[in-house]
């Protein structure tokens, strides 16, 4: 049984021409999500570019910085089906406030550690594993929330602006930490994070509660957890989508790690050019997730997200092997633009094909596909310092076209989805 308010979006006006791209933010609830999520967004991005910074200079390590980053991906992997649970059982929009406040707190420890001159590589590590703990319970409800706040048919647009916001910050985040770490220092940036870590919560406590579904049977947590697995294994579309999110966060995505490696030691430059590499991957990001927006419902989007995912792989083999900094802008534009399309893409076709009872589960499922990425890290961190960091992200661009040729020719239900 789906929540009355749900019934709210479907009675707003139409949209038509280029203001359809932000029909979502209609919804009142559906605004004060979003201004959360960007909040927390801006401030993951100026972490990674200052984590990422401090860990780099603190061991000249790319398998360090590669492990604390990959340190979020364990706790994930054993309690992510739990928080798929919890999502499924209580009010979203309380368990997302509770584990947001859980991320400032360790935030602020972090910035203390720093500011008083104590901070070690293993305080990071822990503070990245924890916050995989609360990743896992967190973001199966953040996903799970947002056809209750938009509905059915504005799905595609509420994910696809949610990436649209994430990647304005992709922009500004990093570019402006970059530039910071140099006037104020990275005690002073952190600060700044913890503060747009708050303001996550300060958002999210705007939203109302959106009510408790309804089981259709009552089960305990293991049966239930089973239940959701179990679901994924009898539904196609489902499966192979899974699937797919896994390679391209084993392959993909993982390169945007070792940006400082690329920043300072493929091009020889400081922490104000890393701001720029990521803020090109950004740039990119917004324009592919505002035209996914604009796009809404349309038509072969299966075969559209498999040519998102082969342009992935060809733009990491060019971006790898550019020779110029500004090349490499250039080419972190397309890669940004297609990632980030098929991330939200592939989102919306599996939260859509998913019924309500089970989103949680699902989706907590979903977000276990992410550490792919963190896992990635790992292989992709020693093959760096074994061989080069442009042939490692070269390998893991054309396995990642390969893989999706290969699927693309043996699953033609997934071509015509």
């Amino acid at each position: 049984m789906l929540p009355k308010h749900q019934t709210k979006p479907s009675t707003l006006p139409g949209v038509k021409g280029w203001r359809k791209t932000f029909s979502s933010l209609q919804v009142r609830d559906y605004r004060w999500y979003w201004a959360s999520n960007v909040s927390g967004f801006f401030g993951f991005q100026m972490q990674l570019v200052a984590r990422g910074w401090l860990i780099y200079n603190m061991t000249d390590s790319a398998l360090l910085l590669g492990i604390v980053t990959a340190a979020w991906a364990l706790p994930t992997l054993i309690i992510g089906p739990f928080g798929g649970v919890i999502a499924d059982r209580v009010e979203k929009r309380n368990l997302i406030l509770l584990n947001q406040t859980m991320t400032v707190l360790i935030s602020l420890a972090i910035t203390i550690l720093i500011v008083i001159d104590a901070i070690q590589v293993w305080h990071l590590l822990a503070a990245s594993i924890l916050s995989g703990v609360i990743f896992s319970l967190n973001m199966p409800a953040r996903q799970a929330i947002v056809p209750e706040l938009v509905g059915e048919e504005r799905l595609t647009n509420a994910i696809a602006l949610n990436s649209s916001g994430m990647n304005v910050t992709k922009i500004v985040g990093p570019a402006l930490a970059g530039i910071l770490v140099g006037v104020i220092g990275i005690p002073g940036v952190y600060m700044i994070i913890t503060g747009c870590y708050a303001g996550t919560v300060l958002g999210m406590a705007k939203v109302p509660r959106t009510g408790i579904t309804l089981r259709k049977e009552k089960r305990n947590v293991l049966s239930d957890i089973a239940y959701g697995f179990r679901y994924v294994r009898h539904h196609l579309t489902i499966r192979v989508l899974l699937i797919l999110e896994f390679i391209v966060n084993f392959l993909g995505w993982p390169y945007m790690m070792l940006m400082p490696v690329f920043a300072r030691d493929v091009f020889g430059r400081g922490a104000s050019s890393l701001g720029l590499l990521m803020s090109a991957i950004g740039v990119g990001s917004l324009f592919g997730s505002l035209g996914l927006a604009y796009l809404g419902e349309f038509k072969r989007r299966g075969f559209f997200l498999l040519g998102l995912f082969f342009v992935f792989g060809v733009g990491l083999i060019l971006f790898s092997n550019c020779e110029t900094f500004n090349l490499a802008l250039f080419s972190l534009l397309i890669v940004g633009g297609v990632s980030t399309a098929s991330f939200a893409l592939n989102n919306t076709l599996i939260l859509g094909n998913v019924e309500h009872e089970v989103r949680g589960r699902v989706m907590s499922i979903y977000m276990m596909t992410w550490t792919a990425e963190a896992i990635g890290v790992l292989p992709l961190g020693a093959l760096a310092e074994a061989k080069g960091v442009s042939f490692a992200v070269s390998l893991d661009g054309a396995l990642l076209v390969l893989l999706t040729v290969i699927i693309a020719a043996t699953v033609p239900q997934l071509r015509k989805l």
